[in-house]
């Protein structure tokens, strides 16, 4: 069952074809009957599942940038399977992304808590106001990372016209905070919903710090050298 159920909120999915390449690499990491397997070939699996196209920016880039439209090429996909929503794990693997002009492989997976609580922060989704409350605005689910930053958030690209984009941060570690600090002194607040100019101008700033606090502690170390 695909955790994302808003009418507005779309879920791209890789192609079929795609999706078949992936089964060779796929049981190369799992057994038979592993959870990942049925976001690749089992509609019918009565689990929780979801898959997500990961863009992922620089530092140097962030710092810069005006408009998420400078952020226009896909890292990989995501794919997300677990069972009922008192599970304390889920299992998550990492795939290259069909437009990336490489084989469909599965680059990594990971059993944690971690993918159980991402499971859970797609799920929360459902319920923004941002989205019930406009049913007729319609976007496109994508995930944004930020290493840089230990930021990850969902994306919801706008498909409306004169609507904005919006981001909403979960974290890219989990440390039982509601908060993401941001090394600009400022904090985003977990699974809010921020419009993305809102969004740019905290991070362009905390960008710009953390790399002046960088390039820092790189001189420090080669002048001691």
């Amino acid at each position: 069952m695909n955790v994302i159920t808003a009418e507005n909120l779309k879920a791209p999915r890789p192609s079929t074809d795609w999706l078949q390449q992936l089964k060779t690499s796929m049981r190369a990491f799992a057994g038979q009957g592993d959870p990942l397997g049925s976001v690749f070939y089992d509609e019918t699996w009565p689990g929780r599942q979801a898959w997500h196209c990961v863009y992922s920016v620089g530092l140097e880039t962030i710092k810069d940038l005006t408009k998420l439209d400078g952020i226009n090429k896909p890292l990989c996909w995501r794919f997300i399977a677990g069972g009922h929503e008192s599970m304390t794990t889920a299992a998550g693997c990492w795939t290259t992304h069909e437009y990336s002009g490489t084989a469909a492989k599965v680059m990594a997976t990971l059993q944690s808590p971690e993918m159980a609580e991402m499971l859970a922060n797609a799920e929360r989704l459902n319920h923004l106001n941002e989205l019930s409350g406009y049913p007729r605005n319609q976007y496109e689910l994508r995930v944004l990372r930020i290493p840089g930053l230990c930021i990850e958030a969902f994306w919801l690209k706008s498909l409306s016209a004169r609507r904005a984009d919006l981001i909403v941060p979960y974290g890219l570690v989990s440390h039982g905070s509601d908060r993401i600090k941001l090394c600009a002194g400022e904090n985003l607040h977990k699974n809010k919903a921020y419009p993305a100019a809102e969004f740019l101008e905290m991070i362009r700033d905390a960008a710009s710090k953390r790399l002046a606090a960088d390039n820092k502690v790189q001189r420090v170390r080669a002048a001691g050298a």
